[in-house]
C-alpha cells in the first residue's frame, strides 16, 4: 500500500469514527432528554396516577367482596353398568341447566329444594388422567371423578347422595338392578337348600369308605370339600345382596375451605393497574 493510500484510509476511518461519535451523542442526547421528559410528566401527573388508581382499587375490591365466593369439591366413585361416557352426558346436562339458570328443572332431576340447586355453579365428570369425560370412549371399568363448583360448603351434604341417585335413575340401570336383586335371591335359595343337603348326608352310614370304588357313593372329605364350596359362594351371593348398585362412592366430598378463582390481593393489584392506564389514556387521547 502506497503512502497516500495510506493516508486517505487513515482518513476515512477518523470519519467514520467521529460520525460514530456524533451518532452516540446524539442518542444519549434523545435517550436523556426522554427520561427527564418522562420524569417530568410523572411529576406532573402523579397525583392523578395516584387517585386514580386508588379509586380503580376499591371499586375492584368491592366488586370482589360483592361476589358470592366460589368452592371445589370433588368424589371418586367407581360404576358396573354403562360406559363413562353416558354418565358425562349426563354431568353434561345438569352443567348446561346450571348456565342457564334453569334451577327449577335441576331441582326437579336431582329431586333437591330450588334453593340447593342455586348453590351449584357448574358440574363435570373427569378420568383417573384428570381427562374431561366426555371424551374418554374407554370401556374399562375404572372409577372416575365427580367435581362440583357451590356457593355453599353446606349444599355439599345434600349433592352427594343426590347426584348419585341421578345417576342411577334410569330405567336401564333400575331393571337390570331389580334383576339382579331376584336372580341373587333364587340362587341364595338354590344354594342353601343344596347345602342343607350335604349336611344331611355327611351323617349318614351309607356313605363309602375310603377305598371303597363306589360310584355312587362319596366320601366324607368329599362332602366337607362340597359344604366348604357352597358356603364361599353364599357368601358372595349374600354380598351381592347387600351391595346390589351400580354407582358406589369411594371418595365422598371433601371441599377445601379455600375458594376458587383469583384472591383480594389480585383485584386490588389488577385494579391500580386499570386505573393507572385509563388516566394515561385520557391524557394521551383526550
Amino acid at each position: 500500500m502506497s503512502t497516500d493510500q495510506l493516508k486517505d484510509s487513515r482518513e476515512t476511518g477518523r470519519k467514520v469514527w467521529e460520525s460514530l461519535q456524533c451518532q452516540v451523542a446524539e442518542g444519549n442526547g434523545f435517550l436523556s432528554a426522554m427520561f427527564k421528559s418522562m420524569r417530568l410528566f410523572v411529576r406532573r401527573y402523579f397525583l392523578s396516577f395516584l387517585l386514580l388508581g386508588v379509586a380503580a382499587a376499591a371499586l375492584s375490591t368491592g366488586y370482589w367482596l360483592l361476589q358470592p365466593r366460589i368452592y371445589e369439591a370433588e368424589m371418586t366413585v367407581s360404576y358396573v353398568h354403562y360406559e363413562k361416557k353416558i354418565y358425562a352426558d349426563m354431568l353434561a346436562k345438569l352443567d348446561h341447566l346450571i348456565k342457564s339458570g334453569s334451577y327449577a328443572s335441576l331441582s326437579t332431576l336431582l329431586e333437591v329444594p330450588e334453593e340447593t340447586a342455586r348453590q351449584l355453579r357448574s358440574i363435570a365428570g373427569y378420568n383417573i388422567r384428570n381427562e374431561a369425560l366426555t371424551e374418554d370412549l374407554s370401556t374399562e371399568k375404572i372409577p372416575f371423578y365427580i367435581r362440583v363448583k357451590v356457593s355453599d360448603l353446606d349444599a355439599l351434604a345434600s349433592l352427594q347422595p343426590t347426584l348419585i341417585n341421578y345417576l342411577n335413575g334410569t330405567k336401564f340401570i333400575q331393571d337390570r338392578l331389580a334383576y339382579m336383586y331376584k336372580k341373587s335371591n333364587e340362587d341364595l335359595t338354590f344354594l342353601k337348600r343344596r347345602l342343607a343337603v350335604v349336611d344331611s348326608l355327611s351323617g349318614m352310614l351309607i356313605i363309602r369308605k375310603e377305598g371303597i370304588s363306589d360310584e355312587k357313593a362319596i366320601t366324607r372329605m368329599e362332602l366337607l370339600q362340597e359344604a366348604l364350596i357352597l358356603h364361599d359362594r353364599i357368601q358372595q351371593v349374600q354380598g351381592s345382596l347387600e351391595f346390589n348398585l351400580n354407582i358406589e362412592v369411594l371418595d365422598g366430598f371433601i371441599p377445601s375451605d379455600k375458594p376458587t378463582g383469583p384472591g383480594l390481593m389480585h383485584f386490588i393489584i389488577y385494579g391500580f393497574l386499570a386505573g393507572v392506564v385509563l388516566r394515561l389514556f385520557t391524557l394521551i387521547f383526550m
